[in-house]
């Protein structure tokens, strides 16, 4: 059984580290991450990987139940004309 990502508080930043992403990630996201980490060489390359998996982190920490809806809504792109969630924190992370 996976444990729920741990909650994270705006007034403390989440690491970049592997295991602080690891940590706050959602279970069904965690072993991509460590599996394109693992891949990732060394410098550059693996400094990429944790900086895009770092947004995921921070979104999946800071969701709460009442947020499941709306995440929901975003995922699959509402009428309203937002952007799916996925898509967004994919256009964050290729700014880097």
């Amino acid at each position: 059984m996976n444990a729920p990502p741990q909650p994270h508080h705006e007034a403390e930043p989440l690491p970049r580290t592997p295991n602080s992403i690891a940590a706050a990630l959602n279970p069904t996201r965690k072993g991509v991450f460590l599996e394109e980490l693992l891949a990732a060489e060394a410098g550059a390359a693996m400094l990429a990987v944790m900086d895009r998996w770092h947004l995921r982190a921070v979104a999946d920490s800071t969701r709460t139940d009442a947020d499941r809806a709306q995440v929901a809504a975003l995922r699959a792109g509402d009428p309203s004309g937002l952007h799916p969630l996925d898509e967004v924190l994919t256009a964050l992370g290729s700014r880097r």
